[in-house]
């Protein structure tokens, strides 16, 4: 089995590792869909336990939606017997961002011993832009994807 996935992520890393930027835009739009805030007149705001998922996040923000980087803030929604010092610094490296784009982060007052779901152990990581018309092109992207399908699926049935 080890031996199967292995090869399999070969084949997949190949296929998948470059991709257009139509490919990347609209990767970045589903991963919206799914994780993103959909108030019209909020941020533009994703937010997620996965460092990969914000890792990816950020490279469709920076080089699909072509935001400086300076320009995205960062939030920490973390838990009151956390290390927020030590949490602060494990996002930062994991985005390789500076410290100074973080927003304080929100500390909860319950403890991560209540829970039972713990994520990936480092709170929850959001990424945060202020543009009310690139949010806008994202939602009406979304909104014409989800138009287009589901009149397929209409005359389907």
């Amino acid at each position: 089995r080890e031996e199967r996935i292995k090869k399999t992520y070969e084949e997949q890393r190949v296929y998948w590792s470059k991709l257009s930027k139509r490919e990347l835009e609209l990767a970045g739009i589903f991963l919206y869909w799914g994780e993103g805030a959909k108030n019209m007149k909020g941020p533009i705001s994703i937010n997620n336990t996965d460092p990969e998922v914000l890792k990816f996040s950020l490279f469709w923000m920076i080089y699909g939606l072509r935001i400086p980087k300076e320009k995205i803030k960062i939030t920490l929604h973390l838990y009151s017997d956390m290390n927020i010092q030590k949490e602060l610094e494990y996002w930062s490296g994991e985005l390789k961002t500076s410290l100074s784009q973080f927003a304080k982060p929100y500390i909860k007052e319950s403890t991560r011993a209540n829970i039972t779901h713990k994520g990936f152990g480092h709170g929850t990581c959001g990424l945060l832009v202020s543009n009310i018309l690139l949010k806008e092109k994202i939602m009406m992207a979304i909104k014409a994807i989800s138009d287009y399908h589901a009149d397929k699926i209409e005359a389907m049935i």
